[in-house]
């Protein structure tokens, strides 16, 4: 393996790695993988823990559902910072947007494959068979947070149908909810005076109280798993603060699902701790584009964006810069 480019050099650039969450997902992003041995053997071995071959997840009709979409991303998440690492390019800090924490915790050596993969299992089934339908998330452009709390405090007094589930940029908020609660919104957000109001592509109502129980399962499954020292710091979006420890890891995996994702205030860390190169792992963009917006100084390279050799270049290139 090459010699590490980022920060476990003395006196070189800290190195950050952003794993995208539910959302990010498309048809072909599997296949689009390099072909390469450490991609097949993380394809295999993902397959081995669910009884089947995860390349059948490829498609849009599975990544449409739950359980499709978050084995997916997990999975492309695990091979792409493996490709990394391979070529010396190891993270000093990490942090997963929603289901893009397990991929996180893998990277950081807190979780092996196999496990990262039962737990989103767990997670991702749970979420299905709880809120099969009338459920989703919904996205506010142009929301500031409090005025997202007044319109949640005004549309469910003494309900439990609609939450904010994410603050993802200072101006784009996140609902968690039901269908009819989504009805609400619209009929009011003129008056919020909110740029759009958006459903986005996911079928249940994450990051809200309603997740309890599946936050419940995935806490039982990470109970049984032995403690590990994070081999890079690990932040959490739920918390927005650094987690030191495989417990405090496996608290926010487990209860990630049933609070709300803090990822504006997260990235703002990820400034604060020192970054100088920001790379997220594929798939997708979003990310990046929302640490590129708040952060237009520090560079930032998505892997999925282009093929792998032109991404690791530019990776190259931007730490010989922040050398």
């Amino acid at each position: 393996m090459p010699e590490p480019l980022g920060g476990r050099r003395p006196g070189s650039p800290v190195i950050a790695f952003l794993f995208p969450g539910q959302g990010s997902q498309h048809p072909g992003m599997l296949a689009a993988l390099p072909s390469a041995s450490t991609v097949t053997s993380t394809l295999d071995s993902v397959s081995g823990v669910l009884g089947h071959d995860v390349r059948e997840l490829d498609s849009a009709d599975a990544l449409a559902g739950t359980v499709g979409a978050q084995l997916a991303l997990f999975t492309v998440g695990v091979a792409s910072s493996r490709l990394l690492a391979e070529q010396g390019v190891l993270p000093d800090i990490v942090a997963g947007h929603s289901i893009g924490a397990f991929a996180t915790a893998v990277a950081a050596g807190v979780l092996t494959l196999d496990e990262g993969a039962a737990a989103v299992r767990i997670r991702a089934e749970g979420m299905r068979d709880l809120h099969p339908s009338g459920f989703g998330l919904l996205a506010l452009l142009g929301a500031r947070l409090a005025d997202a709390e007044r319109l949640v405090a005004e549309l469910r007094p003494g309900g439990g149908d609609l939450f904010v589930a994410m603050e993802n940029a200072e101006d784009q908020i996140v609902l968690a909810g039901s269908d009819d609660a989504f009805q609400r919104v619209h009929d009011v957000a003129a008056r919020f005076g909110f740029r759009q109001v958006r459903r986005l592509d996911v079928a249940v109502p994450s990051h809200c109280a309603l997740m309890a129980p599946v936050a419940a399962a995935v806490e039982e499954y990470l109970a049984d798993i032995p403690a590990r020292r994070p081999t890079a710091r690990y932040l959490s979006a739920m918390t927005a603060r650094a987690a030191p420890t495989s417990a405090a890891i496996g608290d926010d995996l487990a209860n990630g699902v049933a609070r709300r994702v803090r990822w504006r205030d997260t990235t703002e860390l990820l400034a604060e701790l020192g970054s100088t190169v920001v790379v997220q792992i594929a798939p997708g963009h979003t990310t990046a584009a929302l640490f590129a917006a708040a952060h237009p100084d520090i560079p930032v390279i998505a892997v999925g964006d282009a093929p792998f050799d032109d991404s690791l270049a530019r990776i190259r290139r931007a730490l010989s810069i922040g050398a």
